[in-house]
Order: C-alpha cells, then structure tokens, then sequence
C-alpha cells in the first residue's frame, strides 16, 4: 500500500475575523519567497483567504478586495431568531470576485472546515459548489445565521476545529499553519455579542491544541488581540504583523518548505 503523502507543503490557516488580514501578510512572504502550498486548508477567515489563493488571487489582490470597506459591506442585520446577521453580502462579493463556482474549478486544492451544528461535528468541504461552503464556515453561531447546506444547518468551522491541520497532515509532507486567535482577558464584556464572541474565543482557543502540535512550522503573530474581529480600521496593520511574523519564522527555520526541486 502506497502511503507517500500525495503533496509536498499544506498551508493552514485558522479563524479570527478581521485578523485574517494576517494570513494574506503570511502569504505575500511565501510567495516572496518563492513558495506556493499544494493544498490549503482553512476555516473562518482562513476559508475565506484560502479560497482567493486557491482560485488563483494574489496575496495583493487579496488585500485589495478588503481595503476601504466596512463589517456592513459584508454582513447585514436580519430579523432571523438563529442569529443577528447574515453574511449575504459577503457571499455576493466573494461570487463575484473568484470566479468560480465548485471546489473543482480552483487551481489549488482547497478544503474547508465548517460544523455540523446539529450533529456536534466538524465537517470538510473540498467537492461541489464553493461560496456556501464558505459562508458556512464564517458563520459565527448567534452573531451569523447558519448556513444551510442540503438540508444540514452549519456554523463557523472553529467551533471544533479551528486551525484544520488534521483534514490535510497524512496528505503532506510539511505542513504550515497560521494561527491568529487570541484572547484579551481583560476585555470587559459588556453585552449580548460580547459574550457570543467572548465563549466562542474560549473554544476556538482549546480546540487548536492539537492541530498546533501536528503541523511543522507554526506562525502566530503577535498582539492579535488588540484587533476587534468585526474591524476592518486596521487592515495594513494586521497584515504587516503577519507579514513581518512569517518573515522571521521562515528565515529562521531550518525546514526545507521551498516548491522549488532540488537540482
């Protein structure tokens, strides 16, 4: 039985709202450096990244699609007793900005995590139609209405698995993941949302213990939790933190992670 992992390098990136801006950051230093992932592996924020690169996006035409624009040019308030937003707008400029339709069309294989919300599972996504498999992934539970997928009702992938190195581990030879959650312990909470957001943090923050230990280089920018997850005022920030943060690690480690073959 044939068990060499069917690709050299896995990106991962994990969920946390607006400081996925990091991840593009981490991704212009890969792509600085020559290196593209074979396979990416996201939730949340990390699907929405991974799936512009997949598509075939630059890191900077990533960046371009954010800059100048608010939380309202993505969600919009809805009376839905499952929740106090929709991500429709998202959905509308994320159709219109890849291109593509199905997990097929992409360039780069991609899988998704989001969560059964019924069954209590995390499920991945890498056949089939894309954008709802996106939104379901984002889909922060109370904050977002879930997303309905075949008669199945999902939220955000980070309820159980927030940094997916696991779908993808046996599948590659090295794997790096972007971990950008983090949690600002005296924070006051001070309503409905702040508490949504204050235990699903406190999930998503036990959940990554085991995919952190499985993945060969870990990059997780600092300071993240000065950054609201619903902010996009700070985009260049973010983004430099995780482009500086992968520029250090990268530089440091003494992996081999380069697509380049060796002569």
């Amino acid at each position: 039985m044939n068990t060499h992992p069917s690709y050299r390098l896995g990106l991962v990136l994990g969920g946390g709202g607006a400081r996925g801006f990091a991840h593009i950051g981490v991704l212009q230093t890969l792509y600085d450096a020559g290196i593209r992932p074979d396979i990416i592996s996201g939730t949340s924020a990390g699907a929405i990244i991974g799936s512009m690169i997949a598509a075939g996006h630059t890191p900077q035409e990533c960046l371009e699609f954010f800059l100048k624009k608010n939380i309202l040019h993505f969600a919009r308030p809805t009376m839905s007793k499952k929740g106090i937003m929709t991500l429709n707008n998202l959905e509308e400029r994320l159709t219109d900005f890849l291109k593509v339709r199905t997990f097929e069309e992409l360039k780069t294989p991609l899988v998704i995590t989001a969560s059964d919300i019924n069954k209590g599972i995390p499920v991945h996504f890498e056949q089939g139609e894309l954008i709802p498999c996106i939104i379901a992934s984002c889909s922060i539970p109370v904050v977002f209405t879930p997303r309905e997928i075949k008669q199945t009702e999902y939220v955000d992938g980070g309820v159980f698995m927030n940094l997916p190195v696991r779908p993808i581990r046996k599948r590659c030879e090295k794997i790096i993941a972007v971990e950008i959650n983090s949690i600002d312990t005296s924070e006051k909470i001070t309503n409905m949302i702040d508490m949504a957001i204050r235990s699903f943090h406190l999930g998503l923050a036990r959940n990554t213990d085991i995919d952190r230990n499985m993945c060969d280089i870990f990059i997780a920018p600092q300071d993240m939790t000065k950054y609201n997850i619903f902010n996009l005022d700070h985009i260049q920030e973010i983004y430099q933190a995780g482009y500086d943060t992968a520029t250090r690690i990268l530089k440091n480690s003494v992996l081999q992670v380069s697509n380049q073959t060796p002569a």
